[in-house]
């Protein structure tokens, strides 16, 4: 990241302080690093609640008991595999669609 040694002063009203304060927090970011993101043209979303990461990490786990299950079913002809593919593919989807509204993956 290139050194900040360049100074900009703006000045606000209150409210604008207070309306770029509030955003800036909503967005876990500095004020400063929030109006660098806007300068450069990024958007800018809230952060995620700390729910959402929890949320991500139990829809894969479901994903992946669905998968084990698939793999026995498959092996042993029991179960309707073509539902349960269908199943897990939906759990993949809900866990793509989580990740990107929040513009990130958790490992």
């Amino acid at each position: 990241m290139p050194k900040r040694n360049c100074r900009f002063e703006v000045r606000l009203s209150k409210d604008e302080f207070y309306n770029l304060s509030k955003k800036a927090r909503k967005a876990g970011m500095s004020c400063g690093e929030f109006v660098r993101k806007a300068i450069e043209g990024q958007t800018v979303m809230e952060a995620p609640s700390v729910d959402v990461p929890v949320l991500i990490r139990e829809v894969r786990r479901v994903g992946y008991s669905l998968n084990e299950i698939l793999k026995v079913a498959y092996s042993r002809q029991l179960l309707d595999v073509p539902q349960l593919r269908k199943a897990l593919d939906d759990n993949r989807t809900v866990e793509k669609m989580i990740a990107e509204a929040y513009g990130q993956t958790w490992q």
